[in-house]
């Protein structure tokens, strides 16, 4: 996609009142503040700035443009949020280069099963389905409301139903084979024959099963997940889901994200069920930042788009053995993604849709007592083994000690050591030593395992040429004639090359007339020069001024921190100087030049004005 559509959809709009769509923003000075929709503040960090149409949180440290902002908020791809906001800004997208057949197989696959959706919701409507299925489902305590808005039903039992009714309205075998709809028969020793309908060489992949469609994150139907209708073929798997397809990839889908994702993201917190009727269950109870995984466990794909909506997770399952070794694995896997993890419990037995169905309020009150994990599994270990003997202590030990290497923060995994050694009355330090062997062997393993040459990119200067160099671009980022005019009086300056060693600065002398921002693809390097941006706008002398008048004093200051960095750099190169001299006087063993020399460095090295 070329940067003329992107800066065309960005220059149509404006982005105050697109993000003001979703929050509530207030003018201050040259931005507008709020509380920051990506996590829990009471003082709002989050900035808008109208001009360069840019937005920055200096609480979580995220930002961007008007795309950054709603990938974020509605856990898009670049690509899905390039569609949404062009349709938005009324711009027509040319075809992605080279990607036209992809994207018209994806258009069509997209059209055959909103239609095959619209198919399974008359057979739920009408005759069979409505006489078996719909009496069932109301039965599991759902509302026929809630029936509709999830768009369930039903696959009716026969073999080319949902496959005469696609060919009929255009589309090939092939395609709806594609879409994961019908399953293709094998003929042994003729791989390469073209199946005809004729044949019945193909049929529907689900008959007589209750249909729960999967949506994305904009409200296209991707897969299914099927279960088999009441009275149905019981010896076949009671849920089957849509295989691997273009659009449907079981690792990434969440059954109820694209209904719960406004509450989960206005509650920064998730809660995960096991099943479909409990997702509905959940939505029907006013619970709707409820979502469950679809036809496979937990996945780290999975916990990376809920962590876009919050930084808490609260683990539902049932409460026999699988579901509790399903809620350990989750807690694990969670836990390392360096979420909040939480576990609610009911009564043996029963599961969100039954206490849904046989009280909501009771329901809405389970959720709200919801346990922290790392307490749940140490109460679990307790009641599991005997806490009185030495063997039992050891169990509880090792078995708790596998979850607490998931645990990254420090202090939260010191906190639940000591619990955890009160717990068994044994010293805390004996318990630790044995918590931070099995740690410290994981910890070697992982260095062993990790790419040589890793290093954490550093956010913050240390030393004032550094602070000095940091003010200079944030300035340059802030405002184009402060830019400029740096940029000229560099040119020929010995500070040049201290300032080019910046990251940032590349992006500074490519611009030209354009946006700087605009060239950066990297999102923590734009994120950085956000940050430095907005930090300058916000300095006291920038705040409720003209312009120009912010221009003028911009200008001033920089000229200023130049002068100041051309002085900081000098006073380096004679430090460096010294050094030298140092090092000879000290090979010549001339100790009253040695001495004259230290009290010259001394004097150089404590000046203040540096």
């Amino acid at each position: 996609m070329s940067d003329g559509t992107t800066d065309e959809i960005k220059a149509r709009l404006n982005i105050v009142e697109f993000i003001g769509s979703y929050v509530r923003l207030e003018k201050s000075g040259a931005h507008y503040k709020a509380c920051c929709p990506f996590h829990q503040e009471r003082t709002p960090s989050f900035m808008v700035n109208e001009e360069k149409a840019m937005w920055h949180c200096f609480g979580c440290g995220k930002g961007g443009d008007v795309f950054a902002f709603v990938m974020e908020m509605e856990g898009l791809e670049f690509r899905e949020a390039l569609k949404m906001l062009a349709d938005r800004a009324g711009v027509e997208l040319p075809q992605y280069r080279g990607e036209e057949k992809n994207k018209e197989t994806k258009d069509r696959i997209f059209d055959l099963l909103e239609l095959a959706t619209k198919f399974y919701e008359k057979q739920l409507a009408g005759g069979v389905g409505e006489e078996k299925i719909v009496s069932y489902l109301v039965g599991r305590g759902l509302s026929l409301e809630s029936i509709q808005k999830f768009r369930l039903g039903y696959a009716p039992d026969g073999w080319r139903h949902l496959l005469d009714f696609l060919v009929g309205r255009g589309f090939k075998p092939e395609e709806i084979e594609t879409a994961g709809l019908i399953i293709r028969k094998s003929k042994e020793g003729d791989p390469d024959s073209r199946f005809k309908i004729q044949d019945s060489s193909f049929y529907d992949r689900f008959r007589d099963r209750i249909m729960f469609p999967i949506f994305d994150i904009l409200g296209r139907v991707i897969g299914y997940s099927a279960r088999v209708a009441p009275g149905g073929d019981e010896s076949q798997a009671k849920y089957i889901n849509t295989p691997e397809t273009p659009l449907y990839h079981k690792s990434r889908a969440l059954y109820g994200l694209f209904h719960g994702k406004q509450a989960m993201k206005q509650a920064g917190v998730t809660v995960i069920v096991e099943g479909n009727t409990d997702v509905i269950a959940m939505h029907q109870a006013g619970i709707e930042n409820t979502v469950a995984v679809s036809g496979t466990a937990l996945t780290e794909e999975q916990l990376m788009l809920i962590k876009r909506y919050g930084s808490e997770v609260r683990l539902f399952f049932d409460m026999d053995g699988a579901g509790q070794k399903a809620a350990r694995k989750s807690a694990e896997l969670a836990l390392e993604k360096e979420l909040l993890v939480s576990v609610i419990a009911l009564p043996f037995g029963k599961d969100a849709a039954e206490m849904g169905k046989e009280d909501p309020e009771k329901l809405r009150e389970a959720v709200a007592r919801f346990v922290p994990a790392l307490k749940y599994f140490l109460e679990a270990s307790l009641a599991k083994y005997d806490s009185r003997s030495s063997e039992g202590k050891r169990k509880i030990v090792d078995e708790y000690t596998e979850l607490l290497l998931f645990v990254k923060n420090p202090i939260e995994r010191a906190h639940w050591i000591k619990e955890l050694a009160r717990e068994i009355k044994m010293e805390e330090k004996l318990v630790m030593s044995v918590v931070q062997t099995a740690i410290q062997g994981r910890e070697r393993r992982e260095r062993y395992d990790a790419p040589a040459g890793e290093k954490a990119r550093s956010n913050s200067f240390g030393k004032r040429s550094e602070l000095l160099r940091e003010e200079l671009t944030g300035m340059m980022y802030a405002d184009r004639v402060v830019r400029e005019t740096l940029l000229k009086l560099l040119a020929d300056d010995d500070t040049k090359a201290f300032l080019e060693k910046h990251p940032l600065h590349f992006f500074l002398v490519q611009a030209g007339e354009r946006e700087p921002l605009t060239l950066i693809e990297d999102p923590l390097l734009k994120s950085e020069a956000m940050r430095l941006s907005f930090r300058i706008l916000e300095l006291p002398d920038f705040i409720g001024v003209t312009d120009e008048e912010r221009t003028g004093k911009m200008l001033e200051v920089a000229k200023k921190y130049l002068e100041d960095l051309k002085g900081e750099i000098m006073r380096r190169e004679k430090l460096i100087a010294l050094e030298q001299a140092l090092g000879e006087a000290r090979e010549k063993k001339d100790k009253e030049l040695e001495k004259k020399l230290l009290k010259e460095f001394a004097e150089i090295s404590l000046d203040k004005s540096q």
